[in-house]
């Protein structure tokens, strides 16, 4: 029997400012056998992405007091080290307006809403992930 190779854990940087949402996003990136890295605000952000190995981020779009992951999706496509980790902007609001979406499209990053559910989100990372890895 050939032995088969276990592919390598991913670790995702999941940005969320609700707490509750967080953990669920982390139950369900175990489950799907990643290691989660989390944070609340965009300075956070930027200090686990240079602290830590990651192979995907998940951004809230509206982060509290006003800020948005769009900061941090700007700030990581300005470093190249940052270039080609895959990001999936995630937002609860029912519709994205055009100069939002125009930073997502330019920045190569991926539009998921909420309401599709996390089980959606796992799934539509792991096919980026998969993708971008080839």
């Amino acid at each position: 029997m050939i032995p088969t190779l276990k592919p390598p854990r991913r670790t995702i940087l999941v940005v969320e400012d609700a707490l509750t949402t967080r953990c669920i996003l982390e139950q369900f990136f175990a489950r799907a056998g990643c290691d989660v890295v989390q944070a609340s605000d965009p300075e956070s952000a930027m200090k686990r992405l240079k602290s830590t190995s990651v192979d995907a981020v998940i951004l809230d779009l509206r982060l509290s007091d006003e800020r948005s992951g769009l900061e941090v999706l700007e700030q990581m496509r300005l470093d190249e080290r940052y270039d080609d980790v895959p990001v999936v902007v995630l937002t609860g609001v029912t519709e994205v307006d055009q100069a939002e979406e125009e930073i997502i499209q330019r920045h190569r990053a991926h539009l998921l809403y909420k309401r599709f559910g996390y089980r959606e989100v796992v799934q539509r990372l792991e096919k980026i992930i998969t993708v971008q890895a080839a």
